[in-house]
């Protein structure tokens, strides 16, 4: 199997590489030894050669403009039925309109969740039924041991990773609580070791948490909760004089409906 990867945000192309899968790379630079398979290509159109119909692409970039551009460049060289992955934490509203523009030249585009470490981790993955089953033997190895499942059409699973971000803020808030009531106990209480016991560890900050707020409001979903976890990660940050969540998107919310 042979996949081409366009960009070097995280090192996912070595990760690939080290993996066993087959990688050509644009926009990777050569640093040392690398992994086994892995072939650099200076320009978009030298894809053609190193990869067979239908070709999968994933964008190893960071969220924003960054992606757009590169779409902008790569996908012109591209022919129907290829397949761009997307593994970003872009917002999904974002991912909608790359999903329309490239359908529009009839080509696949997929957005990923990767939830842990490759290989080893839960993938889910969103865009057209055809889209994702051609990309399935792919994710199925990267999963490896875990499981890689479709969760939606388009922008379903980058949508899943910001309600994910929004869960950890409030489970964050709320063991800090249930700490505190610990610590309150008038009888030498063992705060840290028990709470230890009573939940698991506390989830780390995730980006794209604050997006929620207005989202739920468009869809019309009421999360009381998770808005009051994000407020008050919001206080802490302000007390902390430490900056917030500031994830980078290209647009606002767009209805799916009115997009697609």
């Amino acid at each position: 199997m042979r996949v081409g990867i366009i960009g070097n945000e995280s090192g996912l192309a070595r990760r690939l590489g080290d993996a066993g899968v087959a990688v050509v790379a644009h926009g990777v630079e050569a640093v040392g030894r690398d992994p086994a398979g892995l072939v650099h290509v200076d320009r978009y159109g030298d894809f053609f050669a190193q990869l067979e119909h239908p070709r999968l692409f994933l964008l190893d970039l960071p969220p924003g403009h960054a992606i757009d551009r590169t779409i902008d460049e790569a996908y012109v060289v591209m022919e129907p039925g290829d397949i761009v992955l997307d593994p970003s934490r872009s917002y999904w509203g974002d991912t909608l309109r790359r999903y329309r523009r490239m359908r529009h030249r009839s080509l696949f585009y997929v957005d990923l969740a990767v939830l842990g470490a490759i290989p080893g981790s839960v993938i889910l993955a969103a865009g057209d039924e055809r889209g994702v089953a051609l990309a399935m033997p792919l994710l199925r190895r990267l999963a490896g041991p875990a499981t890689a499942i479709r969760a939606g059409g388009s922008g379903a699973a980058h949508y899943a990773l910001q309600v994910r971000a929004a869960v950890a803020t409030a489970v964050r808030h709320a063991v800090s609580e249930g700490q505190q009531l610990l610590e309150a106990y008038p009888n030498e209480p063992a705060a840290a070791s028990t709470a230890a016991q009573l939940w698991p560890a506390a989830p780390p900050p995730e980006p794209g948490a604050a997006w929620i707020l207005e989202d739920a409001i468009h869809l019309q979903a009421a999360i009381p909760l998770l808005a009051q976890g994000i407020m008050l990660e919001l206080g802490t940050a302000l007390d902390e004089q430490r900056p917030t969540d500031a994830s980078p998107r290209s647009g606002g919310f767009v209805h799916p409906d009115d997009i697609l």
